[in-house]
C-alpha cells in the first residue's frame, strides 16, 4: 500500500507547484502589464478661410504715380476733357526772395495760372497743388512766395474763371525744360505744361 500513498503524495506536490506556478505568473503578468495612459484628443482647428463678405485688399499703387493729362507746351492751354480748361496766363522772369523757411533767394520765374471752369459744378479751389520741376529728371524747383505769390483759393462757380499766382526758384540756365503740374482733385489726372519758360 506504500506505493499508493506515495503516488497521491506526488500528485498532490504535483498539484501545488502546479498552483504556485500558475499564481506566481499571472501576477507577474499583471504587475507588469502597462497601465492605460490617457489618450490625447485631436481638436481639428479649423483652417482660415477668408470671409466673403469682406473685400481683398488689392495691391498698393507704387508712389509717384499720380495720373496726369498728357504735357502741353507753356503757351498751350490745357483740357482734362470734362469742361476744366487751365493754361498759363502769363510768365516773367523775377529776382525770388526769401521771406520764409525754407526758401531761397534768387533767381525765379513767376507763373500766372487761370483756371476755366465749364463743367457745371463748382470746383474747390483749396484743393490745388501747383508744383514745378527742372529737366528731364523732374528735379523739384523751390516754392517762393515773393514777390506776387498768390495762390488760388475759395471756390470757382460753373462758367467762372479764376487766377493764382505761383513762384519758383529756377536758374536762368535751366529755363529750357521746365514742368509745371496743376493737379486739382485727388484721382484726377492733373494738368501738365512743359518746355521753355521765363
Amino acid at each position: 500500500m506504500w506505493w499508493w500513498v506515495a503516488a497521491i503524495a506526488v500528485v498532490v506536490v504535483a498539484v501545488i507547484v502546479y498552483y504556485a506556478v500558475t499564481s506566481s505568473g499571472t501576477a507577474k503578468d499583471s504587475d507588469t502589464s502597462p497601465t492605460s495612459s490617457p489618450t490625447a484628443t485631436v481638436t481639428d482647428v479649423p483652417s482660415a478661410t477668408p470671409d466673403p463678405a469682406q473685400p481683398t485688399p488689392g495691391p498698393s499703387e507704387p508712389s509717384g504715380s499720380m495720373p496726369e493729362l498728357a504735357p502741353v507746351a507753356p503757351e498751350e492751354p490745357s483740357d482734362n476733357g470734362s469742361g476744366l480748361v487751365a493754361r498759363i496766363a502769363a510768365m516773367k522772369a523775377v529776382q525770388g526772395e526769401a521771406v520764409q523757411a525754407g526758401e531761397i533767394a534768387g533767381p525765379a520765374v513767376q507763373f500766372t495760372l487761370e483756371l476755366t471752369n465749364d463743367t457745371g459744378e463748382a470746383v474747390d479751389l483749396g484743393l490745388i497743388s501747383v508744383n514745378a520741376y527742372i529737366g528731364d529728371d523732374r528735379t523739384p524747383a523751390g516754392g517762393l512766395v515773393r514777390p506776387g505769390g498768390a495762390p488760388f483759393e475759395g471756390t470757382l462757380d460753373a462758367g467762372k474763371s479764376a487766377t493764382g499766382v505761383y513762384v519758383y526758384t529756377i536758374p536762368e540756365s535751366q529755363r529750357g525744360d521746365v514742368t509745371l503740374t496743376v493737379d486739382y482733385r485727388a484721382g484726377q489726372p492733373a494738368f501738365v505744361f512743359r518746355g521753355a519758360v521765363g
